[in-house]
């Protein structure tokens, strides 16, 4: 009788045998079963290939820096390709660098992209990087979960740039792809505009496919919330390890910032990225920077500042605290009016479940003003007041538990419309430019941020606005010689507050310089030491203390008279009532020993009765104010009717207003008579001048330009027409209109 065939176990010690004399009925049966076999014995002979882990993907490097500190850095991100049989392509971004010398920093050797090729057997894994003159040969074990790898490296030798060495510490992070939805923060670091304010960022990115390069193409789209430089932007860039540059793309198609190294694009720093068991965050300190032009409203810096972008992330990035609203803006109201309030919430937004602790916040009332003395130029007050039951001491510190609030509430009574002086270089402004807007700051510091950023500020701006405001601030003349006078431009004041403001009287002896010398007045002035209306030069010198202002007053040193005269008054000793005007008229007469170059810039004071603890009606604030320019341009034959320059008042934005023109004569009697031949007109601004002037103006004879304006922006518009003619000399016409 035969024998019969034995089952054995997997562990059978025989089970490497097969058993003898079975029918095999396929050769497919048979494979199958030997492999089943294989595999319940743990496997083949001892040469056979054995199942690999996974390379494929973005890898960040680290390499240990020799002993004989030769160089530092080496390998440090790109992707890598594996194939089935286990080899390995890609290419990674490398960096050489040279040690300090005599305390300064490591400089750069060599740099570029490397490609790299190796193996995958199991978990062993070998991987060859040229990088430039040096070769990098690296050797480790992959993690049972493919994420890292760890081993040791050779090199060789760098011809300068490095010594061949042996033995060393290398490992390497494997980093998912940038793909997903954001949820992040801009923080700004720019001081003054910008500082601390936190701006929240959603929006997506998607990572291009792996195709073995040093780096791998990103690409998306930003949503800010509050940001004043862009509301939304797409961005362009690559991802190469853990380093990341990503340029930012207005909607109108211009590159206006940049996440990320390397500088060139006004220097931000390098953001990196790190994965999470929440998913991947982009973070760096100063890691974006937006230029100039995408900022609007006067900030001329841009900004820069720190950035955390949680991809795929929905908690990595968020704030400790919440601030809401993120600014305060209060509607203009009049100086001196009672105050008005509002009110910021901070909350513990909770996401660590725990409070928090060593919560302080801090009140700047004059943020952002660029008034000399600070706090209000005309009765030394605060234009915003803070309080808060947040701390139970103005400084001190507080806490608050997981989603608990405490209320911050300012309050706002405006205590001038514009800093004094009219001189930009001791911190007045034109003007124009008035009413000028009031800042102030809130800022609270917490113990932790998703950046590096932990004070978190909120902007608070006001405006106040003048009992009386002229209807133009600004009045241009054309030229004109000695002993001729302009054609008389009239100004107006209308009384907008809701009482009667008295307007101090002309005087019998005028203000006269050198013959009285500087003049230093009370500020503001009291009744019967100055005019109601007097013209002054931009030479001011404040006095420390506020209370008194030193100033020349415009008065020719041969004539004693001024250049800029008044005339036809009814506004001198006026009690002006509300929503009542009075006017007066102005003339350029040059005097003879007054330089005409550069060209003239004066003021015109107005001298009101001074709200004071005693004097409270038929009174304004802000006594003796600035508030119309007055100028002239410099020497020349052309002679400008009505003036120099043209109001279009307010028009709606985006429409064409009613045109405006300017008469332009050739004087025959100027000292340079002669035919002015034109060379071109250059106009700034949104406006849009046509004229019948022709190459050429004889003496006697007259043109016409005429202009329109078109406003593109919300408020004020100014804009030029630069006139260039004969041998490079030139005469402006000053435009203004607003946009609404």
């Amino acid at each position: 009788m035969e024998k019969s065939l034995t089952h054995r176990a997997p562990n059978d010690t025989n089970c490497n045998r097969f058993p003898l004399g079975v029918e095999v009925k396929s050769l497919f049966l048979f494979l199958l079963g030997n492999l089943m076999i294989l595999s319940a014995c743990g496997g083949g002979s001892s040469n056979q290939l054995q199942s690999s882990g996974s390379l494929s993907g973005n890898w960040q490097f680290t390499m240990a820096p020799p002993p004989d500190n030769s160089f530092q850095g080496g390998v440090q991100g790109g992707f890598l390709l594996q194939s089935q049989n286990g080899s390995v392509t890609g290419g990674v971004t490398y960096s050489i660098l040279l040690p300090p010398q005599q305390g300064g920093s490591p400089s750069l050797c060599n740099s570029g992209s490397a490609p790299v090729t190796g193996t995958v057997n199991g978990q062993i894994v070998t991987l060859i990087a040229t990088a430039g003159p040096q070769t990098f040969t690296l050797t480790g074990t992959l993690s049972t979960d493919n994420s890292t790898m760890l081993g040791t490296y050779t090199s060789t030798d760098g011809n300068g740039c490095g010594t061949a060495q042996t033995g060393l510490q290398w490992g390497a992070t494997s980093l998912p792809p940038l793909t997903g939805a954001i949820q992040g923060n801009f923080h700004s670091s720019l001081d003054p505009v910008l500082r601390d304010q936190d701006f929240p960022v959603t929006g997506s990115l998607t990572q291009g496919a792996n195709i073995g390069a040093s780096n791998a193409t990103v690409t998306g789209t930003l949503t800010f919330q509050g940001y004043p430089c862009l509301s939304s932007a797409s961005v362009n860039g690559q991802v190469s390890g853990n380093s990341i540059i990503l340029q930012i793309i207005a909607t109108s198609g211009l590159n206006v910032g940049q996440i990320g190294a390397p500088g060139g694009f006004t220097n931000p720093s390098p953001v990196t990225l790190a994965s999470s068991a929440a998913g991947v965050v982009l973070q760096g300190t100063n890691g974006y920077a937006i230029t100039t032009s995408a900022c609007p409203g006067g900030i001329l810096a841009g900004d820069i500042g720190d950035v955390c972008l949680g991809v795929g992330n929905t908690s990595s990035c968020t704030q400790p605290i919440t601030l809401a609203p993120a600014s305060i803006t209060f509607p203009a109201q009049q100086i001196g009016s009672a105050p008005t309030s509002q009110t910021i919430t901070l909350t513990n937004s909770g996401l660590s479940g725990t409070p928090l602790t060593g919560l302080s916040l801090s009140f700047n009332p004059q943020s952002g003003n660029t008034d000399v003395f600070g706090l209000s130029d005309f009765d030394g007050l605060a234009n915003f007041t803070e309080q808060d039951n947040c701390a139970s001491s103005p400084g001190s510190s507080f806490a608050l538990a997981p989603q608990q609030s405490c209320s911050i509430t300012i309050s706002f009574s405006p205590q001038q419309s514009c800093p004094w002086l009219p001189s930009t270089a001791l911190g007045g402004e034109p003007p124009s430019a008035c009413p000028f807007p009031l800042k102030a700051e809130i800022t609270v510091n917490s113990p932790i941020s998703a950046d590096n950023d932990t004070a978190f500020a909120v902007p608070i701006s006001g405006t106040g606005f003048s009992a009386l405001v002229p209807l133009a601030p600004e009045i241009d003349f054309g030229a004109e010689a000695l002993t001729e006078m302009s054609a008389p431009q009239l100004v107006s004041f209308i009384n907008q507050s809701a009482g009667p403001v008295q307007i101090l009287p002309a005087l019998n002896t005028p203000c006269v310089n050198p013959a009285k010398g500087f003049l230093t007045l009370p500020r503001p002035p009291a009744p019967g030491l100055v005019a109601g209306l007097q013209v002054v030069t931009g030479e001011i010198n404040p006095i420390p203390n506020g209370a008194d202002i030193t100033y020349n007053c415009d008065s020719d040193l041969t004539s004693k008279q001024p250049n800029f005269q008044i005339s036809a008054d009814n506004c001198s000793g006026t009690l002006l009532l509300p929503q009542a005007s009075c006017s007066f008229a102005v003339t350029f007469a040059p005097q003879p020993s007054t330089p005409l170059s550069p060209a003239l810039d004066y003021f015109l004071q107005l001298n009101t009765l001074e709200c004071t603890s005693t004097i409270t009606s038929n009174c304004e604030i802000d006594s003796g104010r600035f508030p119309v320019e007055l100028t002239a341009n410099l020497p020349s034959p052309l002679r400008m009717t009505p003036g120099a320059g043209l109001n279009f008042g307010i028009q709606t934005r985006g429409q064409v207003g009613i045109p405006l023109s300017i008469t332009l004569f050739n004087d025959p009697k100027d000292p340079n008579a002669g035919t002015v031949n034109f060379t071109g007109n250059l106009v700034k601004g949104d406006y849009t001048e046509s004229d019948n002037c022709g190459s050429s103006l004889a003496p006697g004879s007259s043109c016409t330009m005429t202009v329109t304006f078109q406003p593109k922006i919300v408020g004020y518009d100014p804009g030029t027409i630069t006139i260039t003619y004969t041998v490079g000399q030139t005469q402006t016409v000053y435009l203004q209109g607003t946009g609404q």
